[in-house]
């Protein structure tokens, strides 16, 4: 299965599930199905986003795009992450309002029902996703299953709360809901900050530096990598490398070890360009 067909179907998945919990919701008056339907709103929101970026990401370089279209994806990033803080706001006002009115919700079949739908389905997803982990690397897939994980455990809590209503503790509904609110602003925070990182042009961590130096290195006819920078153009990296070649290497002998190193570079999927300069003879060490 693709990335854009995990996406996709991810995404039907959730707007089935905020249509349930919407309505379960407003028929019960229940703070934690409410709260429930507004993480499905934001999960809806991160799968347009996703499905949207992961066609975009996909085009070609064109004329007014030449180095590709992937900052589309910490674009949409940065919007979900808008929509997250303020549906985070409404669910945690939603709460806070329930609690001081001391509202009961009705616990029933239905109210039941839609949280262990969500909870089995979500877990069920997550098994798959972890599978298609192993097999193949991809931005959106790791996203989904972030977010799916996040899914799993605050219905389990959820499921927890309506336990709690049904042996007597009415207040618990809205106090539960709360941690909801907190958990999709603190995603929504992680998406802001990952995708102001891609959009500032920030440097990879030093161990991804290392991994790639390593790889330039390990060319024959490298004798050294004297410098190596990189930096995110929306979520690939772009990568400037020195290396350094036996005094008496030919021109031709050296432009093909550049472009090995090029290609051995743009194999790793973190990275979308490849800028390499030969040098000969002694260099400076550099990162």
């Amino acid at each position: 299965m693709t990335s854009l067909r995990v996406v996709a179907t991810t995404l039907a998945l959730n707007v089935a599930l905020c249509a349930a919990h919407l309505v379960v919701g407003w028929l019960s008056g229940s703070q934690i199905v409410l709260a429930q339907a507004a993480d499905s709103l934001f999960d809806i929101a991160v799968g347009v986003v996703l499905v949207v970026t992961v066609r975009v990401a996909a085009q070609p370089s064109d004329e007014n795009h030449p180095f590709g279209h992937q900052r589309a994806e910490p674009i949409g990033a940065l919007v979900t992450a808008v929509l997250a803080a303020v549906l985070a706001v409404e669910v945690a006002r939603s709460a806070v309002a329930a609690l001081l009115v001391d509202a009961a919700p009705r616990v029933d079949a239905a109210v039941v029902g839609v949280l262990a739908a969500k909870f089995a389905s979500k877990l069920v997803l997550l098994f798959a996703l972890l599978r298609r982990r192993a097999a193949a690397a991809s931005q959106a897939v790791d996203a989904t299953r972030i977010d799916t994980w996040n899914d799993v455990l605050t219905c389990g809590s959820s499921l927890l709360g309506i336990a709690l209503v049904g042996a007597g503790w009415a207040r618990a509904d809205a106090l539960l809901a709360l941690p909801i609110a907190a958990s999709i602003g603190r995603n929504g925070w992680g998406l802001a900050r990952v995708s102001l990182r891609y959009l500032m042009g920030e440097a990879p961590p030093a161990e991804v530096r290392a991994e790639l130096r390593a790889k330039a290195a390990a060319v024959r006819g490298v004798k050294s990598v004297p410098l190596l920078r990189a930096h995110y153009v929306g979520s690939v990296l772009h990568v400037q490398v020195n290396l350094l070649v036996a005094a008496g290497s030919s021109s031709a002998e050296s432009h093909d070890i550049g472009v090995d190193v090029q290609r051995a570079l743009e194999a790793d999927p973190r990275v979308g360009e490849a800028f390499v300069h030969i040098d000969t003879g002694e260099g400076k060490d550099g990162t």
